[in-house]
Formats: structure tokens, sequence, C-alpha cells
């Protein structure tokens, strides 16, 4: 029993050494426990503007959330892609108001041009009895324009004061005949008129529209205004 005690006693510092020299073979190591809220990931912070903002878009895409903002008059979330304050609409009546004011040459010329001038633009009453006037119409397509007319009268023109009222139509001093007729305009060119409108209906200072068109045709109709002087 003593040798044996001696033996371990012997063999005791040795293993301490063997495991503290150089190139021995470490032990395996204890394993480490850690409390469970080490790694704990920590709440949001309820008082964050993005905490905020989160919880509303989740109200928002809710049902009850959108059921909320209709009844406050609020558009539900997201809008509606034909609404009127979808973000489509809005943008669209944006660009639009903007291009609305201006204006673009146009592309395609009209199809014709009327044109109404008066002589002279400034006249006293006193000393015009008629004014003279000339009345253009142009064919500006690449094909021939055709006017049928029922009788002999051509054109009409009439003279308004300014309550818009007819005071003197130009056919009611001339005579035309039954027979009908045609005139024909060719490509880039146009037909003339000239004739004589007479003043006696008209007041000194005050505005007159004198306008005159193709029997038959409205869309050809030109218009001027004058204003007699005393």
């Amino acid at each position: 029993m003593k040798s044996f005690a001696l033996l371990f006693a012997l063999a005791l510092p040795g293993a301490v050494l063997a495991q503290q020299a150089p190139g021995a073979k470490p032990g395996s190591t204890p394993a480490v426990s850690y409390p469970p809220t080490a790694f704990a990931i920590a709440p949001p912070d309820e008082g964050s503007p993005f905490f905020a903002e989160r919880q509303s878009a989740k109200l928002a895409t809710s049902q009850e959330g959108q059921a909320l903002l209709e009844g406050e008059g609020v558009a539900a979330f997201p809008r509606s892609k034909g609404s009127p304050d979808s973000v489509t609409t809005i943008f669209t009546r944006f660009f639009t108001d903007m291009f609305s004011s201006i204006k673009f040459g146009r592309l395609h010329p009209e199809k014709t041009t009327q044109n109404l001038t008066v002589e002279p633009s400034e006249f006293s009453l006193s000393d015009r009895r008629e004014l003279d006037t000339t009345y253009t119409v142009r064919n500006n397509t690449k094909k021939i324009m055709r006017l049928d007319f029922s009788t002999q009268q051509r054109i009409e023109i009439t003279t308004s004061a300014p309550s818009g009222k007819v005071i003197e139509k130009w056919s009611e001093d001339h005579a035309f005949g039954l027979e009908e007729g045609l005139v024909i305009v060719n490509p880039k060119e146009r037909i003339e008129y000239s004739e004589k409108v007479a003043t006696r209906e008209m007041k000194p200072s005050e505005i007159y529209t004198i306008k005159a068109d193709v029997v038959g045709y409205p869309d050809y109709t030109a218009t001027t205004v004058v204003t007699p002087s005393p």
C-alpha cells in the first residue's frame, strides 16, 4: 500500500507537466453556457417615426383600415388605377393642363383659307355711304373643290350691331335668278368676290361685325369688325 502511494505521488507531477508542455494535446474544452437573453432581438422603439409609419401602412392595407379611411372620407390605400386621386390620373391631368396652354403649329394645313377685308378700315359715316369688301376662299388641298348652288347667288354678306342683331344684308339689295350653278376651285387656287356694303344703318363709335360666307357652306365663313366715326 505504501509502495502504491509512492508511485502515484511520483506520477502526478509528470502528468501535470505533460499538459503544459509544448506540443502536448489539449484536453476537451468544457462547454460554456450563455444566458438566453444574450442574443435576443430588442423590440422596436414605439416612439420611432419609422415604427409609427409602418404601423399606419399595415392598418391602411387591412380591411379594417380601409373601412375606417372610407368612413373618414379619405381614399383607401392603395388607390384604384382609374380613380380621380390615383397617381396615374393626377400625373396625366398635370401634364394635360400644362400642355393645353401651349399652342403648337398645325401639323396639317386647313383644307380652306377664308379672308375678308374692308376698305377703308377707318372711315366717317358722313363721308362713306358704302364700304368695299373683298372675300376670298382658297383651296389648300390637292383635290378639286366643287361648290353647288341652287340659285345664282354665290355669297352672302351681313352686318351685325354690337347686340348681335343683323342690321344689313347684302343680298337684299340684289336680285338672283333661280338657275342652279356650280363653281370649281382647283387645288392651291382661290375664288374671290368684291362687293360693296352699305353703312346707312351704322352709328358712330359702335363696333360692327361684317361677315361673309359661301351660300350653303358655313365652314367658309370669314368675319371682320369696323368702328365708324361721326
